[in-house]
């Protein structure tokens, strides 16, 4: 193999597929990163078991050829190499890495060893990148990465195809974040898959321009990520674990909270400050106006610029301050807090804004959480 291609784009490309390497793979050689060069273009693929990546570069390929190489190993020196023209070469049975001022010499690994890499399922449609992107940031903090067992479902993200919508929603049961974004179809139908969250944390900014993705159906098997060179398939979490119906709640608001979102979230940082981030924050809400305490005994109060309507002549609720802020850091200006009971979920939203919707169950028990 020997192939030249230009320093920053090899460091791009390898950079963004190491993060696929697992930490503590079965097999040694998914340690890898396998390098195929070939018809102008360096392809480097990366697999965990799970999740396959590949990135795709224009390179000077005279001499094709595939080599596996110590993947982490790779990136440092990659990364460390100054802005120029970069060759690789196996003719010496090492990975010979080559620029201005400085050679390496890396291990190669036996290309037996490495397994066949899963195949990309056909594309069902496309969306901008950078509406993925921020969708997916809107949802996330909802997701539990340690969800397990009965509840593996909650470690990933749902995407659902519905028509001319592309919809993420995500859970770890105590708020459900959902945002939608349009979808181009490139084949007519409906589709779901629940994406474990670690994949898209790796993937979902990577991307630029159109992103083309693939989901089955029934939610089970294999979704892909593709565009701007770059190519992510993984598996997908089985669907009957993702609790689906979230989507079946309904909710009688009794009252809202109308207030600006960044003055909110300044004042629950405010009243936040005699307390611990996760602990309680109480929100009360009359005619008179609205106000928030936090902290052993909650005589801390802070008045928030905001007014409240509602059946009830004042509503008294607590909830997780961590959950509060993540239910608002997506939005900005006019907010709304609607509200049921002090017992059941508020969904927190823009009115004018229907692509976003975060519900926050208060907490059951506060004195005991406090």
């Amino acid at each position: 193999m020997h192939a030249t291609i230009p320093q920053q784009e090899l460091a791009a490309a390898v950079t963004w597929a190491a993060r696929q390497l697992p930490t503590k793979p079965i097999n040694p050689v998914l340690a890898g990163m396998r390098l195929h060069a070939d018809d102008g273009q360096l392809r480097l693929s990366v697999w965990d078991g799970t999740t396959v990546a590949h990135a795709s570069i224009d390179a000077d390929t005279t001499d094709p050829g595939i080599i596996v190489t110590p993947g982490s190993m790779f990136q440092q020196v990659v990364a460390a190499l100054r802005k120029s023209e970069v060759t690789l070469s196996d003719r010496t049975g090492e990975l010979e890495v080559t620029t201005l001022g400085a050679q390496f010499a890396l291990n190669v690994l036996d290309g037996r060893d490495y397994p066949k890499l899963p195949g990309i399922p056909d594309t069902l449609g496309s969306v901008e990148a950078s509406e993925f992107a921020a969708a997916f940031k809107r949802v996330k903090a909802a997701v539990d990465p340690k969800a397990d067992g009965t509840f593996a479902g909650m470690s990933g993200v749902r995407v659902r195809i519905d028509g001319d919508t592309l919809a993420l929603t995500a859970t770890d049961r105590y708020r459900i974040a959902t945002a939608t974004i349009p979808w181009t179809a490139e084949q007519p139908g409906t589709a779901m898959g629940v994406i474990p969250g670690k994949a898209l944390a790796d993937n979902a900014g990577a991307f630029q321009g159109r992103l083309h993705l693939s989901l089955p159906a029934d939610g089970t098997g294999v979704a892909a990520l593709a565009g701007d060179g770059r190519q992510v398939s993984t598996t997908l979490i089985e669907p009957s674990l993702f609790p689906h119906k979230l989507d079946e709640i309904k909710l009688n608001v009794s009252g809202r909270i109308i207030a600006d979102a960044e003055n909110l979230t300044e004042a629950v940082r405010a009243a936040m400050a005699v307390s611990e981030a996760g602990k309680p924050v109480w929100i009360t809400a009359s005619e008179t106006g609205v106000s928030l305490r936090a902290g052993q005994g909650s005589r801390s109060v802070v008045e928030v610029d905001a007014t409240y309507v509602g059946d009830l002549p004042e509503f008294e609720a607590a909830i997780n301050s961590v959950y509060l802020l993540d239910g608002l850091a997506p939005l900005t200006g006019l907010t709304h807090i609607d509200v049921t009971t002090p017992k059941t979920p508020a969904v927190i939203h823009n009115p004018d804004d229907p692509t976003y919707r975060y519900v926050v169950t208060p907490l059951r028990d506060p004195g005991k959480n406090a």
